[in-house]
């Protein structure tokens, strides 16, 4: 009697548990019907390797993982994963059941109680999801999310943020906890008005300088320079292979086989661009190994001009502007070629795959890599015309993440820090009236008033970015102008030769989930040694621009609205009076060929049209006040469908 009094005081538990986290995700999304199938299934078998016994990292992959490795401090067995020092990360992707929910767990831990650990859960069809711990023993973290109907996968992510320490992970475990609620009908979104912010003296800009960049929706990201010589990989390619600059340097130089740029012509490239259906570019006028495409007057320097006798960025700007589309530029301020980037302060060498240690010359030459930039951004703003964006990248010291040290040490805001432990020389300097030395911001104020710029150099940015080729997902980005910036390679961002590429298709699921969010798309192509695009990638964006030809008017002046999305199913533009409907593969009706729209009030419906063809359609009002149209032809273009529905009155 007394062990089934405990069974059913066991069972009441488990039950209840079900009950509060049914009742949770009811609170989470009040649209959602209360329908739900109360089944709890463990499913950490489907995580390779997820309670890392094997004694390897088998499973796990990155190429962060390099600062993972297997360590016997564990919360139970043998063996439990260890990350760090600094930032380390490692993932691996795993199937799950759709329009789901689930609940991941896992035991975490650090060195000391002074870093953070993390786990975090992505792909699924949501906004990405993570929880993140302090503590020296071991502590269970979970996180509950729920998988799209048109999902079947899920990244699961491990993480060490920063910090000399480091991060343990053990027992990583994944819970079914039944099926997801029917979506129930929405009304129109209310437009939040914008919030401009201020940070470092330094205020965002204005809509209306924002609003080419809100309407343009589609640009070119290209990223060119000696990398594209070196087959072994993209433009990481000497940090991967932990190459040392002169020999780095000599394979760039090569007349054979180094970095030529014998066909680079600007104008083909903008040709493309446009036929694309592009609106802006921004190229990579330095990265991360320090090579600079332009003209730079800093001894430490390593330019184009030097090399080749040619300013890329006066010949690409100069295309550019004559073909009408908007200019854009890429600038890395971190450089390979200093081994003080890994130690600023001389006091404390990042781990790096060079072996540098910590010197106290470092702290000296640190300032003179940031001179090298100040001189250098100061010189794109000066001498080029006007610049519309700008895209920051690698502001961050170390390849680590100190938020704090990079602000200062770059003095990233309206002006310099006086104090600042790392002074620029007067020479490489730009003072306002008063004669307060310009930050970088500050320079870009002064230079180009008119300039976005991302938030990727200390300072909170015009523009967010998102970055990679998992699908965007989760609601309309309202709190903050976006953008998704994805290569067209299927693997690293500056070109490798026999790469496969992204379909036309894919591309079109990747703009039309970008604009139904309210966040940009900037394309990556990759062009070779000599500066020919390869045919691969102009294929696809050929293809890309003849669809765009046809269904322009639902990406090009519209916003995200007015209704969220519904990952891997439909999302909504909207421009005046006119509703546009993307609908995807993974729409739960699409075998009717129909389509039901959210609730649209009291506004009156004068047509209906399959934007691809123009053809009309038939539609009727339902009593929820939602439309079904029907006869929907979804194999026009079966990735991304779009119907363009015709109010009597603006949407708002």
């Amino acid at each position: 009697m007394i062990l089934d009094f405990v069974k059913m005081k066991q069972s009441f538990f488990t039950h209840l548990n079900v009950l509060i986290v049914t009742l949770f995700f009811f609170m989470q999304r009040p649209f959602y019907a209360q329908t739900l199938k109360t089944t709890v299934i463990n499913e950490s078998h489907l995580i390779t390797n997820a309670n890392f016994e094997t004694g390897n990292l088998n499973g796990w992959k990155h190429w962060k993982t390099r600062s993972s490795e297997i360590t016997d401090d564990a919360f139970s067995g043998k063996f439990a994963l260890k990350i760090g020092p600094e930032r380390g990360f490692c993932n691996q992707e795993t199937s799950v059941k759709a329009n789901s929910l689930y609940r991941i767990s896992a035991y975490l831990k650090t060195d000391s109680g002074a870093e953070e650990v993390q786990l975090m859960v992505s792909d699924y069809g949501g906004v990405a999801k993570s929880i993140s711990i302090a503590k020296a023993e071991y502590t269970k973290v979970s996180i509950d999310f729920q998988t799209a109907f048109s999902t079947e996968k899920l990244v699961i992510s491990l993480f060490h943020l920063a910090g000399n320490g480091h991060g343990f992970a053990d027992e990583i475990s994944l819970t079914y906890l039944g099926e997801a609620p029917n979506p129930s009908i929405q009304e129109f979104v209310k437009i939040p008005k914008r919030i401009i912010k201020e940070e470092n003296s330094v205020a965002q800009l204005s809509n209306e300088k924002m609003e080419w960049f809100l309407n343009d929706k589609f640009g070119m990201f290209i990223h060119w320079g000696v990398y594209a010589a070196m087959d072994e990989g993209a433009e990481w390619v000497r940090h991967k292979e932990a190459w040392g600059h002169e020999y780095y340097q000599r394979r760039a130089r090569n007349p054979e086989t180094g970095f030529t740029a014998a066909k680079f012509d600007a104008t083909k490239w903008t040709e493309l661009a446009k036929k694309a259906g592009m609106k802006y570019m921004a190229l990579t006028t330095r990265h991360h190994d320090g090579y600079a495409l332009f003209d730079s007057k800093h001894p430490a320097s390593w330019t184009s001009k030097k090399d080749l006798g040619r300013d890329f960025i006066k010949e690409y700007v100069d295309a550019v502007r004559a073909s009408g589309l908007h200019v854009g530029m890429y600038y890395s301020p971190m450089s390979w070629r200093y081994p003080d980037y890994y130690d600023v302060t001389a006091k404390d060498a990042k781990p790096n795959v060079w072996g540098y240690k910590t010197a106290a010359w470092h702290k000296e030459d640190a300032r003179d890599m940031k001179e090298e930039v100040y001189e250098q951004v100061t010189s794109i703003l000066k001498n080029y015309g006007k610049i519309d964006y700008m895209f920051w990248d690698g502001g961050w010291l170390g390849q680590s993440v100190n938020d704090k040290l990079e602000r200062y040490f770059w003095d990233s805001g309206m002006f310099q820090n006086p104090n600042n432990e790392w002074p620029i020389n007067e020479k490489y300097s730009t003072y306002d009236e008063n004669g307060n030395a310009l930050g970088i911001i500050g320079l870009v104020r002064k230079y180009q008033p008119e300039m976005i710029v991302n938030e990727r150099l200390g300072w909170i940015g015009d523009v967010y970015l998102e970055e990679g080729a998992s699908a965007t997902s989760g609601d309309i980005r309202f709190k903050n102008y976006g953008e998704k910036c994805v290569s067209l390679q299927k693997g690293g961002w500056g070109y490798r030769p026999n790469i496969e590429v992204f379909s036309f298709q894919e591309v079109a699921v990747y703009l039309s989930n970008c604009v139904v969010r309210n966040i940009n798309l900037l394309l990556n192509v990759a062009p070779d040694r000599e500066g020919v695009i390869p045919q691969k990638q102009q294929e696809v964006l050929l293809k890309t621009g003849d669809w765009l030809s046809k269904v322009g008017n639902a990406v090009y002046n519209t916003k995200g609205d007015p209704w969220q999305p519904l990952f891997g199913e439909f999302g909504f533009t909207f421009n005046q009076n006119k509703i546009y409907c993307h609908v995807f593969i993974g729409y739960r009706e699409l075998k009717s060929g129909t389509f039901t729209t959210q609730s649209l009030g009291n506004k009156k419906v004068q047509k209906v049209i399959n934007l691809y063809d123009r053809r009309e359609l038939k539609w009727v009002k339902n009593k929820d006040k939602t439309i079904t149209t029907s006869d929907v032809d979804y194999s026009l273009n079966p990735a991304a469908t779009i119907l363009e529905i015709t109010l009597t009155s603006s949407v708002y």
